[in-house]
């Protein structure tokens, strides 16, 4: 339920708060006063699209905020939790902040959100009757939505709905690789090619880099040969190498360590001094066996760097890109040489997708026959209640097409009417009257406010077009879908007026050469002075202020 809508810089509003309460709420006011701003408000907080035109000339933003109560909304709760957000106090906070430059930003909770989430929340928290849903009432798919609301078969519905992406997708596939059967040889001869080629090179991750070492080390092998001859000699083949010396200091500290024990000790250090000497000559004959290659080793590291770099080019950066491209190639190959089988296993998946998409479409189409006669009777008893006496009212559910079955399922649905005896049924959107058009509209909407358990719902200036003996029924079918929820009307009727528990009075008036609007909370003699000038004018009469106490009842 809507707690309180907070409003700044939201069209002629600078700034108000309105506190909303269960049961019926009513807004009213001179024409062009602004009530249909709060309408836009919260049609804002549902998710709808903002435009920076709304916000007031003077300002660079506008806010619009509203407070739920979601005690037990489970829905409302689901939502939130898929988005990973939290229900705090069982009070919910919605806003949109706007900004000409574009910008717009919307937060629940004060958590940032998409727009989306919003649509999702406010299709449990808010529904919005007005005249522009009159409008969508005109069109098919809309009273088919309706229907399946009604019947209880919205689970259905996105059964199908989901059933029938699926069937549509595997379809598609097939038809495209039926389409593509001409280019599956080519494809197939390219890719025998390209794997063939890598598994010839036989690819081994980091062999470039070795090859390119060992290129350099060929390279230079002069030099590093002289130079390894030249260590060689320094350490061992000279006669005052270095091996030599330090078995001579060796055996000479062994000498003196007989005459004094003490002067052994140097002698360990130089053993084990010509041990590393030792392991120095065995790297230094190793590197030269890696320098003293066989004729025409170098000549083959080219061409083999030559091979790596066209590979490259083709297939990847490096040894192991090449060969993940190897991989994926290989995979397609076998997709393809096994192209019939696996076709024909989809084929197989699109019939049992359409066997199932069929079965629910037609348990679908079931639910809907079987809720259909009920709906129309119970619009047509309440077109009757509203001053057509003689009303008839029919839900036509045809084929959508031969075996055709789409995402809303196999039928179309219309509602068609008749005011007079006599007249044919013809589809909504043919009847010539406003007048029926906006009675038949509001029946439709008071027999699904009263299946439909949304907590608050908004009826915004649904009376047009009505007076009489019918706006006291409408009052009547206003305050009967208040009871247990939330009913916010803009209204120009005195009858529905009177009717509220809480009357709103939205003024306009212009301080500093700036309009601004305004809402204030009516009660008593303010409330009385109201309904009086709904009744009778701008300037009510005595006789105004007494129907309006009879009306209000002793509100």
């Amino acid at each position: 339920m809507l707690r309180e809508l907070r409003i700044r810089n939201f069209a002629v509003i600078e700034t108000v708060t309105v506190p909303f309460a269960p049961g019926l709420n009513v807004l009213t006011g001179e024409t062009g006063a602004g009530k249909s701003i709060l309408i836009d408000a919260i049609l804002l907080i549902r998710g709808e699209r903002a435009q920076s035109d709304v916000i007031r000339t003077d300002a660079e933003t506008a806010t619009v905020e509203a407070v739920f109560d979601v005690v037990g909304n489970r829905a409302v709760a689901a939502g939130l939790e898929e988005a990973g957000l939290a229900i705090e106090d069982d009070q919910l906070v919605i806003r949109r902040e706007l900004a000409r430059s574009g910008r717009h930003r919307a937060f629940v909770n004060d958590s940032p959100v998409t727009v989306g989430l919003l649509e999702r929340l406010g299709d449990h928290l808010v529904e919005v009757h007005g005249q522009h849903e009159h409008q969508r009432l005109l069109e098919p798919a809309r009273q088919l939505e309706l229907l399946d609301r009604f019947a209880g078969a919205e689970g259905l519905r996105e059964q199908v709905a989901q059933l029938f992406a699926k069937y549509r997708a595997a379809r598609e596939g097939v038809e495209r690789m039926r389409a593509a059967e001409r280019d599956r040889a080519q494809r197939q001869d390219l890719l025998r090619f390209q794997v063939s080629e890598l598994d010839a090179a036989r690819l081994r991750p980091g062999e470039e880099e070795e090859l390119r070492a060992e290129r350099m080390r060929l390279q230079h092998a002069e030099r590093l040969g002289k130079g390894l001859a030249e260590a060689s000699a320094l350490l061992v083949d000279d006669q005052d190498a270095a091996a030599s010396r330090l078995t001579r200091a060796a055996r000479l500290f062994r000498d003196l360590g007989r005459l004094d024990p003490g002067f052994a000790a140097p002698a360990d250090l130089l053993d084990a001094a010509a041990a590393h000497v030792e392991d120095v000559l065995v790297a230094v004959r190793a590197l030269r066996a890696s320098v003293d290659a066989e004729p025409g080793r170098l000549e083959a590291i080219d061409d083999r760097l030559d091979a790596l770099i066209r590979l490259r080019r083709k297939y990847g950066d490096t040894e192991a890109a090449m060969l993940a491209f190897r991989e994926v190639a290989a995979r397609e190959l076998e997709r393809l040489e096994h192209h019939e089988e696996i076709v024909a296993a989809e084929e197989r998946r699109v019939a049992e997708l359409r066997s199932e998409l069929l079965a629910r479409a037609g348990a679908l189409s079931e639910a809907r026959r079987a809720a259909a006669g009920r709906l129309a009777a119970l619009i047509q008893r309440e077109v009757r209640a509203l001053g057509m006496e003689r009303g008839r009212l029919e839900i036509a559910i045809d084929p959508a097409g031969p075996d055709e079955v789409t995402a809303r399922g196999l039928d179309c649905v219309e509602l068609r009417f008749s005011a007079n005896p006599g007249e044919e049924l013809r589809p909504l959107a043919r009847i010539a009257s406003g007048g029926e058009l906006s009675r038949t509209m509001l029946a439709v909407q008071a027999v699904l406010a009263a299946a439909d358990r949304i907590p608050t719902m908004v009826f915004d200036e649904v009376d047009a077009g009505i007076g009489g003996h019918v706006a006291s029924v409408v009052a009547d079918k206003l305050a009967a879908a208040a009871a247990g929820r939330q009913v916010l009307c803009v209204t120009h009727l005195p009858q529905i007026a009177a009717r509220a528990q809480h009357h709103f009075l939205v003024v306009k008036g212009v301080s500093g050469r700036r309009t601004r609007a305004a809402v204030t909370v009516l009660e008593g003699a303010a409330r009385v002075e109201e309904v009086a000038r709904m009744l009778g004018g701008a300037a009510p009469s005595d006789t105004a202020r007494r129907h309006a106490r009879e009306l209000l009842g002793g509100r």
